[in-house]
């Protein structure tokens, strides 16, 4: 993985969930759903534990794929997981054919119950409520927004000229990668190669991630003083939730 992709971030990362933090919350429920399991004299296969680092940061894809070595091999698909995602994702899937009785008590009759839920509601105890739905919003304004400012909308043009240099026509890199035709196959074609190597040429060229990235970062600090007392809320409920995961994951 590049330096670049791995040292993108943006101010909202200050406020929400990274992967790993997901992961030590889920780490913690599953603590509690063994527990319960347990109790029921079943089994129940714990997730691995936290990983130290992100293998694969989330915003590696944000402005569209930036790696040339990417690029080559997998065009705008996404690459195989790293080892430890597919390790949890083994899990994922083995647990949605566990016998009926272990189902049962694990998630419930209906799915929505059982051990699990009660281990979500346990690490969820004291938490303040997230209003997700009103974070997603700011999340999906800011980044709208920061297509519209100048410098990004002069980046895009300049982009945009190189690529028809190469002989495709697209306005935007998210106009690239989200070509219907990358959608039609599992399978990486190579024209899509093509375009998505020269995508990642001319972003270089035209220093259009650095541009956008700025962007990005000052459409959301402004979002973040305008509304002060949104974003603190936001804060304090991750923080709150991922306490109380470390807490129950110290108590083993």
């Amino acid at each position: 993985m590049s330096a670049e992709a791995r040292g993108l971030t943006v101010p909202f990362d200050a406020f929400t969930l990274s992967r790993l933090d997901i992961q030590t919350i889920e780490y913690a429920e599953d603590l509690l759903t063994r527990a319960c399991m347990r109790a029921a004299n079943l089994d129940w296969e714990m997730l691995p534990p936290p990983a130290s680092t992100d293998s694969d940061p989330m915003h590696r894809r944000r402005y569209g794929v930036i790696e040339p070595q990417v690029a080559e091999r997998y065009g705008y698909h996404l690459p195989p997981l790293a080892p430890d995602q597919q390790a949890r994702e083994q899990v994922w899937r083995r647990r949605e054919a566990l016998p009926p009785a272990q189902s049962r008590t694990a998630f419930g009759p209906d799915g929505q119950g059982g051990c699990r839920h009660t281990a979500r509601l346990q690490v969820a105890e004291g938490v303040p409520a997230l209003d997700q739905q009103k974070l997603n919003s700011y999340i999906g304004s800011t980044f709208k927004a920061s297509q519209r400012m100048p410098a990004v909308m002069a980046a895009f043009k300049a982009w945009s000229r190189c690529m028809s240099g190469k002989g495709f026509t697209y306005h935007t890199p998210l106009a690239a990668a989200g070509d219907p035709a990358w959608m039609k196959s599992d399978l990486t074609s190579p024209r899509e190669i093509a375009v998505a190597v020269a995508d990642v040429d001319c972003k270089q060229t035209t220093g259009l991630v650095a541009a956008w990235s700025a962007a990005d970062k000052a459409v959301q600090l402004d979002a973040i003083a305008a509304h002060r007392g949104d974003f603190d809320r936001f804060r304090d409920a991750r923080d709150a939730e991922l306490r109380a995961a470390r807490r129950i994951i110290g108590n083993g």
